[in-house]
């Protein structure tokens, strides 16, 4: 699984980012409370991801800390 995704914030969003990983950037979900602590875009962003696999969608989840 995708337990955490290190990487250039490339766009942020109230309730998603996406993270360049080595030219591939990942499309995640996140709570307001990540959304808001998210860095400027253009730095580097560490968040603990849970991927939730479903019939007809594959939707990754990103969190700025462990606790939440």
């Amino acid at each position: 699984m995708i337990e955490q995704l290190r990487g250039i914030l490339v766009q942020k969003h109230p309730t998603s980012a996406v993270i360049d990983c080595g030219g591939v950037g990942y499309g995640i979900q996140v709570s307001t409370r990540t959304g808001e602590a998210l860095p400027a875009t253009g730095t580097e962003v560490t968040l603990y991801t849970h991927l939730v696999v479903r019939e007809d969608a594959f939707t990754l989840f990103g969190f700025i800390d462990e606790q939440e």
